[in-house]
């Protein structure tokens, strides 16, 4: 089962993966029409959010953009930051959103914040935790590596509602500010979309796993 699991999971992802990248190489050859660079168009929404304090940065590799709410640090690939496409207004606009749950202090980001740490542990050491549970016959062990992993998965089950939030947040504030045009708008949507999608098949992936390793050991059953 946990075979099976593992294939659906690889061929979803590269699925999605695709059409992410298809997307992406789409709407970056279409320039947005008012002629913005994503690091206008974010340090404009950012002011009128009243987030002055957000400082800019260039990242290194394409779409390695992120916002570190730490440390009010915003950063955007370099074809991001200098781009004028349709692309670069809609990832800029989807990092700002970021920023915004922080400043108006969004629930489910504190929590993710709150989480990270054990999640990180569970990513590293939960599954080694239950294979070797199960192979020394240590249910206390086996439920320890359970509780890490469920840790981990949980993280990718909180970022998909977040990043949905950030991707409605971008679209209202580039139509409350007059950032777009009704074509701009449909580009970006479709693009902050696609995006959404790499998400959703993240968090199937987890939950399905989750759910084989909960059924495995309840069941008495070997993963593998």
């Amino acid at each position: 089962m946990f075979l099976i699991v593992g294939i659906a999971s690889i061929g979803l992802s590269a699925i999605v993966s695709w059409w992410m990248k298809r997307t992406y190489a789409k709407w970056s050859r279409v320039p947005n029409k008012l002629g913005h660079t994503g690091e206008s168009v974010a340090r404009y929404i950012l002011d009128t959010n009243n987030l002055h304090h957000v400082r800019m940065e260039v990242s290194k590799g394409q779409l390695s953009d992120h916002y570190i709410p730490s440390q009010d640090l915003l950063r955007l690939s370099d074809s991001i930051n200098n781009g004028k496409s349709i692309a670069s207004l809609a990832v800029a606009a989807h990092e700002v959103g970021h920023a915004i749950q922080d400043g108006t202090e969004y629930s489910l980001l504190k929590l993710k914040a709150v989480l990270m740490p054990a999640a990180a542990l569970g990513n590293q050491f939960g599954v080694m935790g239950v294979i070797a549970g199960g192979m020394l016959g240590m249910s206390f062990l086996v439920n320890l590596g359970l509780g890490m992993v469920f840790m981990g998965i949980l993280i990718q089950l909180l970022t998909l509602p977040i990043e949905i939030d950030a991707s409605k947040r971008a679209l209202a504030e580039l139509t409350r500010l007059n950032l777009v045009d009704e074509s701009d708008y449909k580009g970006a949507k479709s693009m902050l979309t696609a995006a959404a999608f790499t998400y959703v098949a993240s968090a199937a992936t987890s939950s399905a796993y989750l759910a084989v390793f909960v059924s495995s050991m309840m069941r008495g059953r070997r993963i593998f």
